[in-house]
């Protein structure tokens, strides 16, 4: 994934290579930023941070021939726009309006367009399903609101949105499957061989739908339907997963991206032994590994001291230095936090407090922060007189996920050597006995 490498460098090159453009002018949303993220595994990755003109307008490139879903989210990835593309130029009018993108409009992409449609067509049908037959139950048949309700249900009926695009056919084709529903032990093994055949037999369209990680998950409850007991669950997705392992080859691409959606979709609370087994296959493997399959394997070993620490290369020199192992000391604390974050101003005093100590036995901090506003990065670090860095890209930053990082502040102490010693959610457990 994204968190090995500088980002920097990455989107240098995509910008060079850039196949097509998306174009969007976005009222109420002036000189604001926009993430975009593309598909490329289980997880989307970020290839760009925009910001929009006084007028709200913005032009972003995207990666060489690419086929799939864009996603575009404000800073605080409350407001959320999906972009599915063929390899076309798009452009698009939209309202920013109570911290959402509303209004979307397409002017250029077919695919886009298309899948707009699509889009309002399941709005539609979930209002059909769902939604009005609630409303109905309150009123009489002869009641002029529920002859309306009949009428409109009528109209959804025979919508057929136009569509001539082969890849939101088959983008439609995996979201029917990840929605079928099985109620017994026949019809969950039809779903899990039908999941299976597209895991093994799809190209890469499945990797940039985003919709892996969904499809592994369903392939898992339909291999556990009707277990009795924990223990059987147990056996039952260890059994599917080797079968999954199996068929989808774990030397490449497709294997270890199913791998890697194996690693995000089963909670480790309930799974823990049965993952570890997983990450010592990976860990033996001699293959080039994917980057996803990579970033994986750091979080994982970064709850065993003595591990390595993955570098972080920095997208500018930050007090002269180049990446966190550029920086020496006889120790170092890597702290994530960030601003907006609560527990991370109340655990500052403390570390504020402890690093006159540890700077004059030869140790350092570094602290790494998830904000996304660079004033009030700015005006939070202009007193803290250790190593301060910020990609302004809140979760998308570099070493989040390669470091295991699932809440702020996390803190690890390393030795000279960028080994782990320890990792802790307050700096008091750093130092404990």
């Amino acid at each position: 994934m994204k968190k090995l490498f500088s980002l920097l460098v990455l989107i240098s090159v995509m910008s060079v290579n850039a196949q097509f453009k998306i174009s969007g002018e976005i009222q109420n949303f002036n000189e604001k930023s926009l993430l975009v993220h593309i598909n490329q595994g289980p997880k989307n990755k970020i290839v760009n941070k925009i910001t929009t003109d006084k007028n709200g307008k913005f032009t972003v490139n995207i990666p060489e021939k690419y086929h799939g879903m864009i996603n575009l989210t404000d800073d605080s990835k409350q407001a959320n726009i999906d972009i599915l593309t063929d390899n076309e130029e798009v452009a698009f009018k939209a309202e920013y309006i109570n911290q959402d993108f509303q209004n979307i409009n397409y002017t250029k992409g077919k695919t886009a367009i298309a899948f707009n449609e699509y889009q309002s067509f399941l709005t539609f049908q979930s209002l059909k399903s769902d939604i009005f037959p609630v409303l109905k139950s309150y009123y009489k048949s002869d009641e002029d609101f529920f002859k309306a309700i009949i009428k409109e249900e009528q109209r959804i009926e025979n919508l057929n949105p136009s569509n001539n695009s082969p890849l939101l056919d088959y983008y439609s084709s995996l979201i029917d499957l990840a929605n079928t529903n099985f109620d017994n032990e026949e019809s969950a093994l039809e779903h899990k061989q039908k999941i299976m055949h597209r895991l093994v037999n799809d190209n890469d369209n499945l990797e940039s739908s985003g919709l892996l990680s969904r499809l592994v998950l369903d392939y898992i409850r339909a291999s556990i339907f009707g277990s009795k007991s924990q223990a059987e669950i147990q056996n039952k997705v260890k059994v599917a997963i080797d079968q999954l392992i199996e068929q989808t080859i774990i030397d490449t691409p497709r294997g270890q991206y199913v791998l890697s959606a194996v690693f995000e979709v089963l909670p480790e609370n309930q799974f823990g032994d049965l993952l570890a087994s997983y990450y010592d296959m990976v860990n033996a493997l001699t293959c080039e590994l994917t980057d996803e399959l990579k970033t994986n394997l750091y979080a994982h070993n970064m709850k065993n001291p003595g591990a390595e620490i993955p570098n972080i290369k920095f997208n500018k020199a930050v007090n002269g230095y180049e990446s966190l192992f550029d920086i020496k000391a006889d120790k170092k604390i890597i702290l994530f936090w960030a601003s907006w974050c609560p527990a991370c101003m109340s655990e500052m005093p403390y570390i504020e407090q402890y690093y006159e100590n540890f700077k004059k036995e030869g140790g350092e901090i570094v602290a790494i922060s998830l904000d996304y506003d660079l004033n009030e990065f700015e005006n939070a670090t202009k007193n803290y007189p250790w190593i301060n860095y910020t990609e302004l890209l809140r979760w998308d930053t570099q070493g989040v996920e390669s470091f295991g990082v699932q809440s702020t502040p996390t803190l690890f102490l390393v030795d000279k050597d960028n080994k782990l010693i320890k990792r802790a959610n307050h700096i008091s457990e750093l130092f404990e006995d």
